[in-house]
């Protein structure tokens, strides 16, 4: 028996193949990043890598076009960090030690403009 399989089933499962490994690669987002690390239960910070934590608070600040803006807040060239999200770098400590402050003055500002909503 002859199994004929239509253009249009090929071009039906081609694409799911590629929504499958589309899915697959998805990187979460910086509040997965973040709600995931922030189950430790002790109520400290949340325990990231650097480079989670960087993608974390470049995603926060800047929104999904981040790696040019945190770079320029930084003082590193977008290129760099694109390869600390590749692995092909490590963050150096200071960057990081960058974002967490410019993470905590945006916070700062945030609350000084809505409030801390402890009424």
């Amino acid at each position: 028996m002859l199994n004929i399989i239509s253009a249009q089933d090929r071009r039906d499962a081609e694409r799911d193949r590629r929504i499958a490994r589309a899915r697959a690669e998805a990187r979460p987002t910086a509040q997965a990043l973040v709600g995931q690390a922030g189950r430790t239960g002790n109520r400290g910070p949340p325990m990231l890598a650097a480079v989670a934590e960087v993608r974390a608070i470049g995603e926060l600040l800047y929104g999904t076009c981040w790696t040019t803006e945190l770079a320029r807040d930084v003082g590193e060239d977008p290129r760099q960090v694109r390869r600390w999200l590749c692995g092909e770098a490590a963050v150096p400590e200071r960057a990081l030690s960058w974002s967490r402050t410019l993470a905590r003055r945006r916070d700062r500002q945030i609350d000084a403009l809505v409030g801390t909503g402890e009424d």
